[in-house]
């Protein structure tokens, strides 16, 4: 008992010691006090350096573990490589085999879409008109350089083929079961497109002369009278001059062509019947002709196409009209419509027909080349970005908002086992204290 009794109380002592040493690490979480006088130790050192070791840990994190180097080289790695690799062309293949078109695309964008693209035909309008105004000279001599348009033209003209060509061209259509929207090409559909609106107030015009015309008003007049006879019966139109209501409509319909700001709506009408005429079917307008009769006609037309194009060619001057057309007011406009039916035209391209024609040998190429950009961009451009990321503030700022008891829980989830060692420790180093004092009395 003179040696295990003080052995015992050491290594209590030297337990208790190193537990309420450990304990008073974290708690207790805030300051004490008791009548107002601080009580000593409050808060635990950890809670009362919480800052200090936060800025500590902050600085080295940032600067020795992850440095702007570190995430570069982690960037670059072949594995994030060949995860952006991946991705690409997963996203490539899926674009590939979709429906989707290209303005699908723009739906990122959300209600700003229409605006987006509305922006991308005005600048490239206004390229154009710029350059043509800029630079009409020298687009005639790149014409030049390539092909003589006006001894080419001819030639081709003169040529047999082209008269036996047109004639065939004629007697096959004649027969197809195709609208003529169809069978007309799609330069040729926006020319005519582009032609109508230029001439939308020649068309204003025209509609205003034909309204003047004695034979035209009678037919409103009647017209008016049938309308109100079959709407309202027969007595009432006995006192409703149709005279007076056909003039009323006629004044109407010659206020509202006279106002230049609805020769752009006159024109899109136009268009419009145009589109709704190219929905018929090529073979109901040549049906009632025979077949002498379609021979007769496709002789003719391919004669008067010939010999039309022929005076076209021989009287026109392609730089005049290029120069005239360069400093015209109508310009911006023309060209305009002709950028726009073009960027429409490619928005409703489906993406898999921009794709189709990529072989897997040009796609993998491709990809090459993206994976040494790729390292490029980020060791130049994006280590800059990450440069700007300030590590060390970020780790500091993390463990500043952690709660006190949770970074408690963090500690002793990490190092519960060397802390309960500690404690063993002080118990053992107790116990042997404890056993000396006995030892040296006997001495």
């Amino acid at each position: 008992m003179k040696f295990l009794i003080p052995m015992i109380v050491g290594a209590l002592i030297g337990y208790i010691t190193n537990y309420l040493a450990i304990k008073m690490l974290f708690r207790p979480h805030y300051e004490k006090r008791i009548f107002g006088i601080k009580i000593p130790f409050t808060p635990g050192l950890i809670p009362k350096e919480k800052d200090r070791i936060a800025k500590s840990v902050g600085e080295a994190v940032g600067t020795h573990l992850l440095s702007t180097d570190v995430f570069v080289d982690a960037l670059c790695s072949n594995q994030v490589k060949e995860q952006v690799v991946e991705w690409l062309k997963n996203r490539f293949y899926s674009l590939k085999n979709s429906s989707r078109k290209v303005c699908d695309l723009l739906n990122i964008l959300g209600d700003k879409r229409d605006k987006v693209i509305d922006n991308l035909k005005n600048s490239f309008t206004g390229f154009i008109v710029e350059y043509i105004k800029k630079d009409n000279n020298r687009i005639l001599e790149l014409i030049n350089e390539q092909i003589n348009l006006k001894e080419t033209l001819l030639s081709i003209l003169d040529s047999v083929d082209v008269k036996l060509k047109i004639k065939d061209i004629v007697n096959n259509v004649s027969q197809s079961n195709q609208a003529l929207k169809e069978v007309i090409p799609s330069s040729l559909d926006g020319s005519i497109k582009i032609y109508i609106y230029s001439n939308k107030d020649k068309i204003a015009k025209g509609l205003l002369e034909a309204l003047s015309k004695e034979n035209v008003r009678e037919k409103i007049s009647h017209s008016a009278a049938k309308m109100v006879e079959n709407t309202l019966g027969k007595f009432a139109a006995m006192f409703l001059s149709p005279e007076l209501i056909g003039e009323k409509i006629i004044s109407s319909l010659q206020g509202y062509i006279s106002s230049e700001e609805n020769h752009h709506d006159i024109a899109m009408m136009v268009i419009a019947l145009y589109e709704k005429l190219t929905e018929t079917k090529v073979n109901d307008i040549f049906m009632s002709f025979s077949d002498d009769s379609k021979e007769d006609i496709a002789e003719k037309l391919s004669n008067a196409i010939n010999s039309y194009v022929k005076d076209l060619v021989y009287g026109f001057n392609i730089e005049e009209a290029l120069t005239k057309m360069a400093y015209n007011d109508e310009l911006y406009k023309v060209v305009n419509m002709a950028v726009s039916y073009i960027v429409d035209s490619f928005m409703n391209i489906e993406i898999s027909n921009l794709l189709s024609n990529i072989q897997e040998d040009e796609l993998d190429a491709a990809f090459n080349a993206l994976d040494g950009m790729f390292e490029e961009f980020i060791r130049d451009k994006a280590s800059r970005i990450i440069g700007l990321i300030d590590v060390s503030k970020l780790v500091e700022d993390r463990i500043n908002s952690f709660d006190v008891a949770f970074a408690e829980k963090i500690i002793l989830e990490v190092a519960s086992k060397e802390l309960s060692a500690i404690t063993w420790l002080g118990a053992l180093l107790g116990a042997i204290m404890g056993i000396i004092s006995p030892l040296l009395q006997t001495l």
